[in-house]
């Protein structure tokens, strides 16, 4: 699963890129979300971002996934100048399907997940039995016990190909 981001200039138009990069490198697009604002968390005074959430399907690991993200990121000109700044695009790779990874380059499952409330109800929404450690409870649950009342009103998911998902 990636996480897109943009706060800079044409923030759809850079999502829409963002999302052909990705497709046309071998991914397939299984589930998304839809496209919200969200505040930025730390770094200097900058614009809201706009997000999405993409649950991919493709035949790569986690380097693999995370080398993909940064072609999106590279081709819509992002610049890595000051951390936590405004940014054209911003991929994570935020879950792999049977990857823990605590490498310098690589964190999986991605540590803001449990951070920051839209990537947690995104992500339950997407996958919602997931567990993010062996034993920790199913997504869902941890969504519904941090979120609260706004989880009543869960993230509308869309599969592949705008159609909304049903049951």
């Amino acid at each position: 699963m990636l996480g897109l981001g943009s706060n800079l200039g044409g923030r759809e138009r850079w999502l829409d890129l963002a999302r052909e990069v990705l497709l046309s490198g071998r991914a397939e697009l299984l589930r998304e979300t839809p496209r919200w604002n969200t505040l930025p968390r730390g770094g200097p005074p900058q614009p809201d971002y706009l997000n999405q959430l993409l649950l991919l399907q493709g035949p790569f690991q986690g380097m693999g996934w995370l080398e993909l993200a940064e072609a999106a990121e590279l081709a819509a000109g992002r610049h890595r100048a000051v951390p936590k700044g405004p940014r054209t695009l911003d991929v994570d790779v935020l879950l792999v399907e049977g990857l823990v990874s605590r490498s310098a380059r690589l964190r999986l499952p991605h540590p803001a997940i449990l951070s920051r409330p839209h990537l947690l109800a995104g992500v339950a929404a997407l996958v919602p039995d997931w567990e993010l450690e062996g034993g920790s409870p199913p997504l869902w649950q941890i969504a519904r016990r941090e979120l609260g009342g706004s989880w009543l009103r869960p993230v509308p998911v869309r599969e592949a190909g705008g159609r909304p998902r049903t049951g």
